[in-house]
């Protein structure tokens, strides 16, 4: 627990940057997943479909509207727009300084800012979460389109 100013400062910017980098990482690494098995996929299928029967192009096509959306999504998850960092604790003890408040005062109003960002934040992650969401399901019918087209392509 912070007994003066200057350590809640440090305390509030530390713990910034550590959420920071924690909710970034998160998000990448669920992207960039989701994002590299659907890569594969398509130039895989388009080798083999590619001396296949006509037929087998539809699902195919399918398969790569579904790629291009399931990139699309990813790449909203990857870079999430408006994001809140948090508090810097040197600005806060600048404030207080000026202002003569005391830890106490520092101390509400930097958790009421918290607060407010952590609100302001979780729709953003809501939305690169369903963006993650989707991918995925746009992954499954990427490979369920691509399945039929090797089962087409297959049966020929």
């Amino acid at each position: 627990m912070a007994v003066t100013p200057e350590e809640l400062a440090l305390d509030l910017s530390h713990s910034t940057l550590a959420a920071q980098e924690r909710t970034e990482n998160q998000l990448r690494e669920k992207s960039t997943t989701v994002l590299s098995a659907a890569s594969i996929v398509v130039p895989v299928a388009a080798v083999a479909v590619g001396n296949g029967p006509r037929v087998a192009l539809i699902p195919f096509c399918a398969a790569a509207v579904a790629y291009f959306f399931c990139a699309r999504a990813c790449g909203a998850a990857l870079f999430p727009q408006d994001v809140r960092a948090g508090l810097l604790g040197s600005e806060m003890l600048e404030i207080a300084e000026t202002s003569g408040a005391d830890l106490r005062q520092m101390q509400a109003s930097a958790a009421s800012y918290l607060d407010y960002g952590y609100r302001h934040n979780h729709t953003i992650l809501e939305s690169s979460a369903a963006s993650v969401r989707s991918a995925i399901v746009l992954l499954t019918v990427e490979i369920l389109a691509l399945v039929v087209a090797l089962v087409v392509t297959i049966l020929d």
